[in-house]
Parts: structure tokens; C-alpha cells; sequence
């Protein structure tokens, strides 16, 4: 039975790079005939899991095909099955990703089922996808993301959805429709935002792991937002310059942390605040490109966000979900809202005030430039209230918090946003430049060097937001406890 499972597989995968070979050779494109071997070599786990199931055997098979095809890639041996970028060796990622999942199955043995999923996904799905994407070219199939066009996305989604679901018949899985197409929405995703053959990897790994999570562990549901949206929302930052590389990863960190501890109710607090911060952001932008001064010269930093910043607006809305997952505590839930409200009370303070062209420092007494940390405009106070006013409702709605703490987070992050305004008034560093006498939060100015105006140097304005989110959250929690 051994022995038959490796003439067997060995026979299959000659057979499809023959004819890919054929193919290949009588004028049919090598985008094609890669294509064409992507999709017969999902037939492939169907026969070593029949002959060798969850053992070394299969991995055997696995590491020989890798083998295999790393060669023919350095080599050049196979052009049939070569991408179009020879620097991404789309084929010898499929037979690493098949190879971590036969080593994987040797540990967990339930995982088989799973990963049978994840091949057919990838052989169908993406293999499908590609062809689609060749044959229907130009306006009438336009492309969506990088080089990946609609309809090769919406015939990956069809299909793997039809793979899952012919698979849960098949074995027993007890997968339901919702599963089913979180499932395929997953791989499409994937699929679209992998580049450079990596896909391969991700969706082989990715809808396995997925359908093991939904086979095994039906809370899963309690996380499936973050899981699917996390990675739409790090290509949104990247492609837009929302987040620097290194904002991105202390996002990704911040998403984790808050996902693992609150669930979906956690993650949509966060892409609430996320998404109001790059609208306040998209409306600045809108004003610079009609030639408007909207403050930006005084900020320190630049629209693109990098970790010191997202971990500052962040960093106590994490430890309030841990401590909640720790704990069980409500009053943790609630200060993890209002931390995040302030957060985004003070963003769209600070970015819709400008827009006002004027402001007044009311801890100073004194007019002051619009977007100076410690100014506060009618505008932009206004926009403050109704950003908390959105994340207390959100956070009302998933039912977390009730109408009594929804306001009691309403009032203190309006407090902190306030809170915030004092310490940027009469603490954080300021400078001023000796060129044209602008007051900024610069070391840099017209050119030049600018000297320290007033403030303390090591209060800049991450360390105001931090204290600021600091100041709302155990505000919050101090009444919920007193109450």
C-alpha cells in the first residue's frame, strides 16, 4: 500500500508537468500551462491521503516534489510551470506550503480534513482566478487590486466556496453557509493582497487553518471579524501611506492584543477609531490640494503615522482589554472604550480644527494658531463631541456597555480631549522659529534650527496623547467603580 501511494503520486505529478509539457510546446502560453498543473496538482492530497493519510509518507512526497521544483527553478528546467517573475517561484511555494501542512498533520492528525481544504482552495480557487484573469482582459474585467482583476476575485470566491462546501458534505465537517463563505471570503482575500506567488502559502495555510478553527472551536465566531478584516485593513494602510512600516506593525500588534482580549466588539472599536483618524485625515488633504493652509506646518510629524504614534493613542486601550481578559471586569471594558474615544475625539479635534484657520489657548488666554496642541476652536471641539459621541454609541450597540456608561464615556472623553488641550497648552515643548516666528512643535523650520519657545522637552505630543487616553480611561473606570 506504501509503496503503491508513492508510485501513484509520483506518476500524478509527472503526468501534469507532461502535459503542461505538451501544452507548452504546441504554442499555449506558460501563464496558462502554469495554470493548468496548479489546478491538477490539488488532486494530488487526494491521493496520498488515500494511500499514506497523516504520516511521514506524505511529507515524504511533499519535501521530494519540493525538492523537485527548487531545482527546476534555479535551473530553469521547466518553463511551462516558470512565473513570469523568476524571482517568485510560485510552484516551490506551493509545495513549501503543502509540505508545513503534511508536517503539521503528523502533530495533529484532525488537521488532514482541513488541509485538504486549503490545497483545493488554492489549486481551484487561485488557479481558477488566474485563468479567469488571462482570459478576460481589458475594461470589460477590470483590475481590482495590483494585477488581479474582478472577476478572476469573484470566480476564487465561487469556487472555493463550492470546494468548502463539497468538502464539509464529503467528510461530515458540519460547516454551515456562513462558514462556508467566511471560508472562501478569506481566500479571496488572500489571494488578492499576496503578491509574488506567496499566495500559494497564505491560502493553502490560511483556509486550513480557518476551517480547523471553525471544525474544532466555535468561538471562533466571537473573532471572526478581526480574522478577516485585519488583513484588508494593513493593505488599506499601506497603499493609502496612513502608517509607516513600522506604524503598521505596531498596529497589527495593537489589533492582536485587543482582538484576542474583546473579540469582533474589540476590533470594531479599534477600525472605528482607525477609520475615523484616516477620514479626518482624507479631509485635510482635500484642503491642502485646493491650495488652503490647513496647519500642517506645525505638526512634528506627518499624516503617515509611525509606531510611537499609534502605540501612544493605543497603548492604554490594549492594557485595558488584557486586564479585562485577565480579569472579567466591566470596568476595563468601559475604560477601554472611552480610552479609544478620547483617542478619537483628539484626532478629529486636532485635525478638524485647523480647518477653522483660527484658534484660542483658553489655559493661556491668548489666540493661538489652529492645530497648535493646547488650541481649541468651536469646530473643532464640535467634531471632538460627536467622534466620542460615535464610539460610545458603537461600543452601545454590540450591547458591551450600557446607555448610562455609553454617556459616562461620552463625558470623559470629551474631559480627557480637554485634559489633552492642557497639558498641549501649558507643558508640551513648543518651539519657535527664528525666521518667520511661527510657534511649531518642529525642530525644524523655514530651514533652520528652531529654539525652545516654552514646554517641557520631554513632554512632546505622544506623550499629551497618551496621557490623554491615560486620563479618560481611569476616569471611566473610577465612577463605574464608585457607582
Amino acid at each position: 500500500m506504501i509503496i503503491k501511494g508513492y508510485i501513484f503520486s509520483l506518476l500524478y505529478g509527472l503526468i501534469c508537468l507532461t502535459i503542461a509539457f505538451l501544452l507548452y510546446k504546441v504554442g499555449i502560453k506558460k501563464q496558462i500551462t502554469r495554470k493548468i498543473v496548479h489546478i491538477l496538482v490539488g488532486f494530488e492530497w487526494i491521493i496520498l491521503y488515500n494511500f499514506h493519510g497523516a504520516s511521514l509518507h506524505f511529507l515524504a512526497v511533499c519535501l521530494l516534489f519540493l525538492a523537485v521544483l527548487f531545482v527546476s527553478h534555479r535551473k530553469s528546467l521547466m518553463p511551462m510551470i516558470s512565473s513570469d517573475d523568476e524571482n517568485a517561484p510560485g510552484t516551490v511555494y506551493y509545495a513549501v506550503a503543502m509540505s508545513i501542512m503534511a508536517l503539521i498533520t503528523l502533530f495533529v492528525p484532525d488537521m488532514m480534513i482541513p488541509f485538504g481544504i486549503g490545497v483545493f482552495c488554492t489549486s481551484f480557487g487561485d488557479g481558477l482566478a488566474g485563468l479567469t484573469g488571462h482570459i478576460m482582459t481589458g475594461a470589460r474585467n477590470p483590475r481590482i487590486y495590483g494585477n488581479k482583476t474582478l472577476y478572476g476575485a469573484l470566480m476564487n470566491f465561487i469556487v472555493s466556496a463550492i470546494t468548502v462546501g463539497v468538502f464539509s458534505r464529503e467528510f461530515g465537517l458540519g460547516l454551515n453557509i456562513l462558514s462556508i463563505l467566511a471560508i472562501a471570503f478569506f481566500v479571496t482575500e488572500l489571494e488578492l493582497f499576496t503578491g509574488r506567488g506567496l499566495d500559494n502559502i497564505s491560502i493553502t495555510l490560511g483556509a486550513s487553518f480557518l476551517t480547523y478553527l471553525f471544525i474544532f472551536y466555535p468561538e471562533t465566531w466571537n473573532y471572526l471579524i478581526p480574522i478577516l478584516f485585519t488583513p484588508l485593513i494593513i493593505v488599506f494602510a499601506y497603499k493609502k501611506h496612513a502608517l509607516t512600516v513600522s506604524g503598521i506593525i505596531a498596529a497589527l500588534i495593537v489589533d492582536v492584543l485587543i482582538s484576542v482580549s474583546l473579540g469582533n466588539f474589540g476590533f470594531c472599536i479599534l477600525l472605528a477609531f482607525f477609520a475615523g483618524g484616516i477620514i479626518v485625515d482624507k479631509i485635510k488633504k482635500s484642503y491642502k490640494k485646493r491650495g488652503q493652509n490647513v496647519g500642517s506646518y506645525i505638526e512634528k510629524r506627518g499624516e503617515c503615522r509611525d509606531h510611537v504614534q499609534v502605540f501612544a493613542n493605543s497603548i492604554v486601550a490594549s492594557a485595558c482589554a488584557i486586564f479585562f481578559a485577565i480579569t472579567n471586569e466591566k470596568a476595563f471594558v468601559v475604560a477601554f472604550v472611552a480610552s479609544l474615544a478620547e483617542a478619537l475625539a483628539d484626532t478629529t479635534a486636532s485635525g478638524i480644527g485647523v480647518l477653522s484657520g483660527k484658534a484660542y489657548d483658553v489655559f493661556r488666554h491668548c489666540p493661538c494658531s489652529a492645530g497648535i496642541s493646547g488650541g481649541m476652536s468651536v469646530l473643532g471641539t464640535s467634531a471632538s463631541a460627536v467622534a466620542a459621541l460615535l464610539i460610545s454609541l458603537i461600543a452601545l450597540a454590540f450591547g458591551r456597555i450600557t446607555l448610562i456608561d455609553s454617556l459616562i464615556v461620552f463625558v470623559a472623553a470629551i474631559l480627557g480631549a480637554v485634559f489633552d488641550s492642557l497639558l498641549g497648552s501649558l507643558l508640551q515643548i513648543k518651539y519657535k522659529c527664528n525666521s518667520c516666528g511661527a510657534i511649531t512643535e518642529r525642530e525644524e523650520h523655514c530651514g533652520i534650527r528652531t529654539e525652545r519657545h516654552s514646554g517641557i522637552s520631554i513632554i512632546t505630543n505622544d506623550s499629551v496623547n497618551l496621557l490623554g487616553t491615560l486620563f479618560s480611561a481611569v476616569l471611566v473606570a473610577l465612577i463605574y467603580i464608585i457607582m
